[in-house]
């Protein structure tokens, strides 16, 4: 009999050691869902706010530039079809350059992610 307890007594406590690890991972596993989901949200709200404030900062800077071109041409709307067509040019070199932005952020973001 004296072997049939100590299975029993072993296999309690793998039980036991086994339900220790299971709730101590699943624990670990919140905390990292909730750091994760933390930082991804502080990463947006602080993207919105500046990216909202230099928003404001490029309309009033083309404006400004819009006015200057056009008292130069001598000609407001030229002024701000020039403009226009710098913000176009730029743009279109955003767009070939696309996916070196992506693996930027990929990169960027897997450090974040996969520590």
């Amino acid at each position: 009999m004296s072997v049939i307890n100590s299975i029993d007594k072993t296999a309690t406590e793998a039980a036991a050691a086994g339900k220790k690890y299971v709730d101590v991972s699943k624990k670990y596993y919140e905390l990292k869902v909730f750091q994760q989901l933390t930082s991804t949200s502080s990463y947006v709200v602080k993207t919105v706010i500046i990216g909202g404030l230099l928003l404001l900062a490029f309309l009033f800077m083309a404006i400004g530039a819009a006015l200057a071109l056009g008292d130069l041409f001598n000609n407001i709307p030229l002024g701000y079809l020039a403009v226009g067509g710098i913000f176009i040019l730029f743009g279109l070199l955003v767009y070939s350059r696309r996916t070196f932005i992506d693996k930027i952020l990929i990169k960027n973001m897997s450090k974040t992610y996969f520590d």
